[in-house]
């Protein structure tokens, strides 16, 4: 599945701009917390509608991942009746899908789907029995520490999810509940893996939690936040059509905040970091490394977040002694986007 190759023509001014772009508005959510191998379970029920993709799945999101992809997949398409898709995806977007004939239609009721990632074995189940179970030199690959995912969207590869039933929409994927299990290795070669965590969508935990506001190549929809909410003890995804008559008010700045924050990266560990935070998503065009500058120090490197909301500044030279006094200028140098010359003092 082609999942985060992001969309070049995506445009940064507001939701509304975005849903000219795109037809339609879905959903994502994903964790915090990264994970290195475990079990992860979810109890799901997504709407029948050809053209959708509902989903439970792992993914490495560092500014790397392209050519270091890592994702495990379970995937329910709208189209199909009796069938659920589990793949593991390495390296430089290398697949091994694997289509599952159900018996049972995932689209009427509630069933567990789950998937336990070892450092020899990715392994598949549905409702507590293990149905697929993959092996071989790719699992080797799959060793980089991935967030917790579930998205819902409406895919434009009409081979692969069918044509997209417009008169459907809004559509839906309902989760009951989530769990992670930790993964610990056994001296006498018996994985066992521990309960360490289950939410059941009392409401949005916010410290678990992040809700996305991108898009990608082959989807039709605009993730936005408006489109996960908890009802009666279970979280919806949902897709919807954009409202015509919805004003959306552009921001007069396009740079929000930028803040000084810890140093979690390893590459760059060496810099100091800065964030720059916008107010609403950005094109990756306006993130060069040119386009910023701080007043002390020099920017070596520019880290774009997957939500398009912000970037990280690595600055070499910057004195956190004086950081209240020191400031970030924003000067794209992209035809059209003068009135975004911004001078954003670091606090």
């Amino acid at each position: 599945m082609q999942r985060f190759i992001l969309l070049g023509i995506c445009t940064w001014l507001s939701y509304a701009s975005f849903a000219q772009e795109k037809p339609y508005l879905g959903a994502e959510i994903r964790t915090i917390e990264t994970f290195q191998y475990g079990r992860f379970e979810a109890r799901m029920k997504p709407s029948e509608a050809s053209g959708m993709i509902y989903s439970f799945f792992t993914f490495y999101d560092e500014p790397d991942f392209a050519s270091n992809w890592n994702e495990i997949d379970v995937e329910v398409l709208g189209r199909y009746s009796n069938e659920v898709q589990f793949n593991a995806i390495t390296g430089n977007h290398q697949m091994f899908e694997k289509r599952y004939v159900l018996p049972f239609n995932p689209h009427e009721d509630f069933h567990n789907y789950a998937f336990t990632w070892t450092p020899s074995y990715i392994a598949w189940s549905v409702d507590g029995v293990e149905v697929y179970r993959q092996t071989g030199a790719h699992i080797a690959k799959m060793n980089r520490p991935q967030k917790l995912m579930m998205n819902v969207w409406p895919s434009r590869s009409a081979g692969w999810a069918g044509p997209i039933d417009a008169a459907k929409i809004p559509l839906q994927a309902q989760y009951d509940f989530v769990k992670y299990y930790s993964y610990q290795s056994n001296p006498k070669d018996q994985d066992t893996f521990k309960l360490k965590w289950t939410d059941n969508f009392d409401k949005i935990d916010y410290g678990r939690w992040q809700l996305a506001t991108h898009t990608f190549d082959t989807n039709e929809c605009v993730f936005t936040p408006d489109n996960a909410v908890v009802e009666e003890g279970i979280l919806k995804l949902k897709l919807t059509k954009p409202v015509d008559e919805e004003v959306v008010v552009i921001p007069t700045q396009f740079i929000e905040s930028a803040t000084c924050v810890a140093n979690t990266s390893k590459k760059y560990e060496m810099y100091i970091p800065v964030k720059v935070k916008f107010y609403a998503p950005v094109n990756r065009m306006y993130c060069k490394p040119e386009f910023f500058t701080v007043s002390e120090g020099i920017v070596k490197h520019v880290y774009l977040d997957m939500d398009l909301m912000y970037v990280i500044l690595y600055v070499d030279g910057l004195d956190i002694r004086k950081i209240k006094t020191q400031k970030v200028l924003y000067k794209p140098t992209v035809p059209g986007s003068e009135k975004f010359i911004q001078d954003v003092a670091i606090k």
